[in-house]
C-alpha cells in the first residue's frame, strides 16, 4: 500500500499554476504602461498654467473709481486732489462749487450714487473722511464719486 495521498495536487501543478499567474498578471502590466495617454509633461505644464493665471488674477489691481472733487464755501482742493491723484486715482479736472440746496456737510464727505457704495468706500478710506449716499439735489459730478471738500 502506498502512503501517497492520491486526491492531493501536485507540488509541480501548483508551481506551474504560479509562473503562468505570474506571466498573465506581468503581460497585463506592460500592456497597460505602454497603452496609457498621459503625458507627464503636460499634465505639469497645465498645472503651472493655472498658478500663472491665479497669480494674474490676484496681482491685478482692482480699476479705482473716478473721482469729481466739489468746492464747499471756496474750500482749497489742491491738497485733496493731490493726495488722490497720488493714490492713483482719477481725478475730474472740472470742479464744482455746493449747490445752495441741499444743505453743505461740515466735513469733508464722499458721496455715491446707486451702486457706487464700494468705490466711495474706497475713497472715503484714502482721504479718512465718511460716506454718504448721494443727496436728491446734489447733481454736480454726475457718473464719479462726489467729494465734498470743506475747509479745515
Amino acid at each position: 500500500m502506498s502512503t501517497q495521498n492520491t486526491r492531493a495536487v501536485p507540488i509541480r501543478t501548483i508551481i506551474m499554476i504560479m509562473i503562468s499567474a505570474a506571466i498573465i498578471l506581468a503581460a497585463i502590466g506592460v500592456h497597460g504602461f505602454l497603452t496609457r495617454n498621459d503625458d507627464p509633461q503636460a499634465a505639469l505644464n497645465a498645472q503651472e498654467a493655472k498658478l500663472q493665471a491665479a497669480a494674474t488674477e490676484t496681482a491685478a489691481p482692482a480699476a479705482k473709481p473716478e473721482v469729481c472733487l466739489i468746492a464747499v464755501a471756496r474750500a482749497p482742493l489742491a491738497e485733496t486732489k493731490g493726495k488722490l491723484e497720488q493714490a492713483g486715482f482719477s481725478v475730474q479736472q472740472d470742479t464744482d462749487a455746493w449747490p445752495n440746496r441741499p444743505a453743505a456737510p461740515r466735513a469733508t464727505t464722499v458721496y455715491f450714487g446707486q451702486g457706487g457704495e464700494a468705490d466711495a468706500k474706497t475713497v472715503g478710506t484714502e482721504l479718512g473722511a465718511p460716506t454718504a449716499a448721494r443727496p436728491a439735489g446734489l447733481e454736480a459730478c454726475a457718473g464719479a464719486v462726489a467729494v465734498a471738500v470743506v475747509k479745515r
